[in-house]
């Protein structure tokens, strides 16, 4: 009797034992989830593609936010210079508005003015400080197109959102996350068409050209071309590299009255610090006939030409052209759609509408 229930508890035992090596069920069920996997890593490979046809819309949208993961927001911004007219309002009104939004809580922190001292190699030293304060947007005002672009694909190598502003650089479109300024081809029509305009029978007229390189005198060139340059009652004395220094511009003023007499009645300038000076000089040489004309609208010129010693201007609204560059990083930071370009237009400026304009 003993042996049998022996034997019987034996042969329970060995069933159960049979059971639990046969009924592990993880390896049959899990073979699918290995079968899904390249399922995935198809999905990722095809995001790529998904990411390039979103890249082809007109308009950018941000990551938006912390973009570097350390829980702050900071901006940087590196200037094109700290001393001249045009460039300090534009320094100001971006100070001004990034203090409120650090005060509003908006972003965490900025910089401050980096000042770029109108020196490409300078300006891509500061943006390698700003990757290193861990910035997650950069402001930058670009010395030269080609010389400052290494700092524009510096920052968004980092993975810095790249606000461009006033005058591009050779990457800027395909790498910044937006640009913001103005159509210089457009300043140097609207040069070139007033100058025809006060003085319809033609001369001659000298150019006075900015930093060789800057996309802005390589536009204004272009424009100035698109109009007089291309009037056969017109002749070009001369490009002259005046790197927007007006003391250079009164040294071709001199050169070119003493070349060509009477026979020169316009000097045309890639920005107003120049043009003032250029008729300023030609007046005190008794030549208010001759016609002065640059860019940016600064006070001393749009003064000049409410006194009547300067006939007109092409005001730039560079304040206009920063705080939209703000702007963007504000609309990145709330996850909002940012345009890849924002234009901010020229203003002609004469007696008629200089009070405008005027402080």
């Amino acid at each position: 009797m003993m042996k049998k229930v022996i034997a019987t508890l034996m042969t329970a035992a060995l069933a159960m034992s049979l059971v639990a090596c046969g009924s592990d069920p993880a390896p049959q069920e899990s073979a699918p989830a290995k079968e899904e996997a390249p399922a995935a890593d198809n999905a990722e490979d095809a995001a790529p593609a998904e990411d390039a046809a979103a890249d082809d819309a007109a308009a950018s949208t941000a990551a938006g936010g912390d973009l570097n993961g350390d829980g702050k927001i900071v901006v940087g911004y590196i200037s094109k210079n700290t001393v001249d007219v045009f460039h300090a309002t534009i320094n100001g009104a971006a100070e001004e508005k990034l203090n409120a939004l650090k005060d509003e809580g908006v972003i965490d922190d900025w910089t401050g003015i980096l000042d770029g001292n109108t020196d490409a190699a300078k300006q891509c030293d500061l943006a390698q400080d700003c990757i290193n304060y861990n910035c997650d947007y950069v402001i930058i005002l670009p010395a030269e197109s080609t010389a400052s672009d290494p700092a524009v694909t510096a920052l968004s190598d980092a993975g810095i959102g790249v606000i461009v502003v006033n005058s591009k650089t050779d990457s800027t479109d395909s790498l910044a996350l937006t640009y913001c300024g103005s159509d210089d081809v457009f300043a140097g029509e609207l040069m070139g068409q007033y100058v025809q305009e006060q003085v319809p029978d033609g001369g001659v007229f000298v150019h006075c050209q900015g930093i060789i390189g800057n996309s802005a005198q390589q536009q204004r060139g272009e424009g100035i071309a698109n109009t007089i340059g291309a009037d056969s009652n017109w002749t070009l004395a001369a490009d002259v590299p005046c790197d927007w220094d007006p003391s250079k511009a009164v040294n071709a003023v001199d050169d070119y009255l003493a070349q060509y007499g009477d026979d020169l009645k316009a000097v045309i300038c890639d920005n107003d610090d120049m043009s003032s000076a250029a008729q300023t000089e030609c007046n005190a040489k008794g030549r208010e006939d001759i016609v002065c004309i640059g860019v940016d609208g600064n006070q001393g010129p749009l003064q000049m030409v409410k006194d009547g010693t300067l006939g007109a201007t092409v005001l730039q609204d560079g304040a206009g052209q920063v705080l939209a560059g703000i702007d963007a990083v504000v609309k990145s930071v709330n996850g909002e759609t940012v345009e890849k370009e924002y234009t901010i237009p020229f203003v002609l400026v004469t007696s008629d509408n200089v009070d405008e304009y005027l402080n």
